[in-house]
């Protein structure tokens, strides 16, 4: 408890001050590093980190979709983004003909860490680059970490009936509807706080905001959980103690991201 405490004082206004203080590359370099790391995580709780042709394509696609955003922009990547999974797709097949033990699982990591996650955290650079992007970048971080400890307390508190028992067995309704609320007050309270910066938006609209960026980011948390369960491993790494590896930090925000930067820009918050 005493390393989680410390990690999180030490790391949370580390990446804070990063998102809001540093030039717009700073946080695409941030994000490239989570899912160049998290695809090593991927490959070594499938026990296929010893590909290195797979593994180093993907982690060199996984930092080249986020580099697409950064240059041309979020939409054009988006329009890109299929063609790309299928160049990847049949660059990954191909590797699989030369080495047959690199397995489906294999290609589905391989495109799931190199092209979708890359995707969902590169919407954070996009946020970044938004006009006063220094500020809406945390809005996602909001709806992730402020929903997740909601979740956490209602489950505590009042969760009996669980929700995933062998996905994530130890999350309940209770905590779902306690996150989902978590989440959409804590936009609102976030949209407030926004205003003392002459930022002024609907807090109605953030709400929903909230509410919807919220259910990605519990998604988020059980989709990276099913991978978890399935090859048997608690954590995705050991890079912060007490908080796990890379994916295990921002598993929800890639989920979370995306909403977050559509529904901004589809209910014309600000």
């Amino acid at each position: 408890m005493k390393a989680r405490l410390l990690v999180a004082a030490v790391g949370v206004p580390a990446i804070l001050a990063l998102l809001c203080f540093a030039p717009a590359w700073a946080t695409t370099i941030l994000f490239c590093a989570v899912t160049v790391l998290g695809t090593w995580e991927l490959f070594h709780i499938l026990h296929i980190e010893k590909r290195r042709g797979a593994l180093c394509l993907t982690m060199a696609s996984s930092a080249a979709v986020q580099l697409v955003i950064y240059f041309p922009g979020y939409e054009k990547t988006v329009l890109v983004f299929l063609p790309f999974c299928l160049l990847l797709f049949l660059c990954w097949v191909a590797y699989y003909e030369r080495e047959e033990k690199f397995g489906i699982e294999g290609l589905a990591a391989a495109l799931f860490s190199g092209a979708f996650v890359p995707l969902g955290l590169g919407a954070m650079t996009a946020l970044r680059l938004t006009s006063r992007g220094n500020l809406l970048v945390l809005a996602p971080l909001v709806a992730t970490f402020v929903g997740d400890s909601g979740a956490y307390f209602a489950g505590r508190a009042l969760g009996k009936r669980k929700m995933s028992k062998r996905t994530s067995p130890n999350k309940t309704i209770a905590g779902l509807l306690g996150g989902l609320l978590s989440a959409t007050l804590g936009m609102v309270l976030y949209g407030l706080v926004l205003r003392l910066f002459g930022l002024y938006g609907s807090l109605w609209k953030l709400g929903v905001v909230g509410l919807l960026a919220g259910a990605a980011a519990q998604l988020g948390d059980l989709s990276f959980s099913l991978l978890k369960r399935h090859t048997g491993a608690k954590d995705y790494g050991n890079l912060l103690p007490g908080h796990g590896g890379a994916y295990d930090r921002f598993d929800s925000t890639s989920f979370a991201a995306p909403v977050t930067l559509v529904l901004l820009g589809l209910l014309e918050v600000f």
